[in-house]
């Protein structure tokens, strides 16, 4: 009978063990879904801390992470103390013992153990009687720190208490992970919307300034920048200046923001013109335009520059019916002239810095321009290349061999018609 009863005693012991350990095991799984829902790094020491004494049954415990930059050793919080950064080097201690040896140490009397750094406790006043310190190893076997539990309030510690810690170790290392991770993430992202907010300013500074340089330029930026810097090449092109007919004495007897409105509105109607037959704006002065054509044939652009300007003509005889000024119609100096120019970008270099225009230079851009200075009341003169390439399909009149501005010899210069009139100078 007596055996029987030492039996069930020994039993009710056992399972008292068996249900102590599994609610110990349970506390672990619970431990473990707390600290690895945690991000945040500098909450994720005090919630290790907290919840590790509890298991652990500790009086204190710390996280020790590895700074791979300072090669040390941190900690941001340790149980009861400040919230202070501790820092010691990662062979100091029985923790820089147990990072350098990836192996778990259990020193029941620490002040005999060589290892124990006793400079914390003589700084603290705290009084460590004994630890258990457990590597912290990621999924690559790569330790990141040490997870130390002092001074267990019942007994030392035991190989079961090892076995324990270094199950929240690994829960621990997720969450580190996990955090270091998330960490990066905001780095990343605040340097992508840093990098996007420059982004749309650059966009938006291109939109403004797509409107102040040619299409090709624009082209030239979007594939290439470098080649905006390049030599200018030969190429052949076609050449309408356009300016306003008595401009200045418009300015000099009339309210200049009317005058400015007017140039506005004509001109944004002459380039719709310009665009639809691939002409680009190169040069702008207060009541002139220089537009340049270009394509891999001479008569295409050519043909193109004079179709462009007789839109024009039309338009500017269109808006005059439409609208009414106190200086009356206005009248437009128009001249094309086609043949090699140098294209590309000129470099003008200054105390305040470097200039740069895209444009078409050389003697058929400068004869474009005096032809245009021939013309009055919006008729479109044209040069001899020009003439050359456009006669078989719109009448032209011959109006002379003309002297024109510090040109040397004569030029011949002709009138374009519209398809089906006649617009001769007589």
């Amino acid at each position: 009978m007596k055996g029987v009863e030492k039996r069930s005693a020994g039993r009710r012991i056992e399972d008292k063990v068996v249900r102590k350990r599994n609610s110990r095991f349970q506390e672990l799984y619970n431990i473990g879904q707390t600290i690895t829902s945690e991000i945040n790094m500098e909450a994720l020491f005090s919630i290790v801390m907290d919840q590790t004494n509890k298991i652990m049954n500790t009086e204190r415990s710390t996280l020790f992470l590895y700074d791979d930059y300072t090669e040390e050793l941190w900690s941001l919080v340790a149980t009861d103390m400040d919230k202070n950064e501790i820092r010691i080097k990662k062979d100091m201690g029985l923790a820089g013992w147990v990072f350098q040896n990836k192996e778990q140490l259990i020193v029941n009397d620490t002040y005999n153990d060589s290892r124990f750094n006793l400079d914390i406790d003589r700084h603290t006043g705290y009084r460590t009687k004994n630890i258990l310190c457990v590597p912290v190893l990621n999924r690559a076997e790569k330790c990141i720190g040490t997870l130390e539990v002092l001074n267990r309030h019942r007994g030392s510690f035991v190989d079961e208490d090892a076995m324990f810690l270094k199950s929240i170790s690994d829960y621990v290392a997720i969450a580190v992970e996990n955090a270091r991770l998330y960490e990066d993430i905001k780095i990343y992202s605040d340097k992508l919307k840093t990098t996007i907010l420059i982004a749309e300013k650059l966009k938006r500074a291109k939109q403004h300034l797509t409107k102040f340089v040619p299409a090709s330029v624009a082209q030239i930026l979007d594939q290439d920048p470098e080649k905006i810097m390049g030599e200018k090449v030969p190429m052949d092109v076609s050449v309408l200046f356009i300016d306003i007919q008595g401009f200045s004495g418009m300015m000099e007897r009339f309210d200049q923001q009317l005058v400015n409105d007017m140039v506005e509105t004509h001109f944004s109607k002459y380039l719709l013109c310009v665009d639809r037959h691939g002409g680009e704006l190169n040069e702008t002065s207060g009541d002139g335009l220089m537009i340049m054509f270009k394509s891999d044939v001479l008569a295409n652009h050519a043909q193109e520059a004079v179709a462009a300007g007789l839109e024009i003509v039309e338009e500017n005889r269109r808006l005059n019916q439409a609208l009414s000024y106190p200086w009356g119609d206005i009248h437009l100096h128009m001249g094309v002239n086609s043949g090699e120019a140098y294209v590309g970008t000129t470099r003008m270099k200054s105390v305040t810095g470097d200039r740069l225009t895209y444009t078409a230079s050389g003697i058929v851009t400068v004869l474009a321009d005096r032809i245009g200075q021939l013309s009055e009341n919006t008729r479109l003169f044209i040069g001899p290349e020009t003439y050359a390439m456009v006669n078989n399909i719109y009448p032209c009149d011959f109006i002379g061999d003309c002297r024109l501005k510090n040109i040397s010899e004569s030029v011949s210069v002709f009138c374009v018609n519209p398809l089906g009139g006649s617009n001769s100078s007589g």
